[in-house]
């Protein structure tokens, strides 16, 4: 395989005389390296190979973002403001953010009937397709049929994964953790990301995710049990699984050991209002590999993803932030939200130093 300062180009298996990608001549490569003609020559063993690490290529490059949890705009009535939605959604990409989180639980997704998400659902996501972004939609329903249906329908808008918790209320055992998996697995077409929390739902072992692992919908994780050793379990257990699996961060105050240990990506309350500084962080990290960089990055996202994990009510702490430092009208929260008082509101502004963060962002 031969590969120019622009990525990927070609490759030609002496062995079997198969070309791939056959049209990507060396001299039209020179020709278009703009007088830097740094080649690297890679060797694999066999075209299956060569596909392989294609696909685990192509699965980074759709999962490995920031995904900001992004909060769902309603009017005053409740209704959904797609207005703002997309104002918000644009304002965030252009800042650097690769991928959009919708209809998570800082989206208030459990306040809305099922044909309300469908109906958020064919509206947004082609709407952050287009942007180029990808889009993981949060499905977890405590009916297994329910979430599935909602996958269903995140699927033909063009989603890239659904996140789903296993269960909640009832305490699942191990076993029903995996049959719940194994039936989303089944009967949807649409990428799993796995979700533990368990602090709202039975929490997932590692010897359980070692078998989720197996199933070939399952790409991704999202932990947030809010304990290092656990995310670090998933993420080890991840590179010894056959397929190409990885860990998303979903504790916002813990995302630099995350990255550091392995994750490849973070869903993110923080992002909905520093998504400069946060994909600035990921950019760090992952691309760069620079972490005394994106040491310095976290310590400035502290006050914010501190505020964001430890405030009890995060999504109208959010909210009121854009609505009153970043200037979207981001409405009410849904029942049995309350929005917080006068005297929160300014806590929250206070504690996490968001008018000085905020001057980071691109407006």
């Amino acid at each position: 395989e031969l590969r120019n300062i622009n990525g990927e180009q070609g490759a030609y298996f002496t062995k079997t005389k198969e070309a791939l990608q056959s049209d990507a001549l060396l001299k039209t490569m020179i020709e278009e390296a703009n007088g830097d003609n740094q080649f690297e020559l890679i060797y694999h063993s066999t075209p299956e190979n060569y596909l392989k690490r294609k696909g685990e290529k192509k699965m980074l490059e759709k999962f490995a973002h920031v995904f900001p949890a992004m909060v769902t705009p309603m009017n005053e009535d409740g209704s959904f403001n797609y207005e703002v939605a997309k104002k918000h959604a644009d304002w965030m990409m252009d800042n650097g953010i690769g991928g959009i989180g919708v209809l998570m639980a800082a989206g208030e997704y459990q306040s809305m009937s099922l044909e309300e998400h469908m109906e958020y659902v064919n509206i947004m996501v082609p709407y952050i397709k287009k942007r180029g972004a990808s889009v993981i939609v949060g499905c977890s329903r405590e009916r297994v049929e329910d979430a599935c249906a909602l996958m269903n329908n995140a699927y033909k808008a063009g989603a890239d994964a659904a996140m789903v918790l296993p269960s909640f209320y009832y305490n699942q055992s191990q076993e029903e953790i995996i049959d719940h998996y194994t039936y989303l697995n089944d009967n949807s077409d649409l990428d799993i990301m796995v979700y533990n929390n368990p602090n709202v739902t039975s929490g997932i072992t590692r010897e359980t995710m070692k078998e989720l692992y197996k199933l070939p919908h399952v790409k991704i994780v999202k932990d947030a049990s809010m304990v290092i050793d656990v995310m670090t379990d998933f993420i080890f257990e991840a590179e010894e699984a056959e397929e190409e699996k990885n860990v998303l961060c979903g504790c916002d105050y813990l995302l630099y050991q995350a990255y550091a240990t392995g994750a490849v990506g973070w869903i993110s309350m923080t992002a909905n209002i520093l998504p400069k500084l946060s994909a600035d962080f990921h950019n760090a990290m992952i691309v760069e590999k620079d972490y005394q960089k994106g040491l310095e990055i976290y310590k400035k996202l502290y006050p914010v993803v501190n505020m964001t994990e430890r405030y009890p009510a995060p999504t109208q702490a959010v909210k009121h932030i854009l609505s009153e430092v970043i200037g979207f009208d981001e409405g009410i929260c849904r029942r049995p939200r309350r929005e917080i008082s006068d005297e929160d509101k300014a806590m929250v502004v206070e504690w996490s130093q968001i008018r000085e963060l905020a001057k980071t962002n691109k407006m």
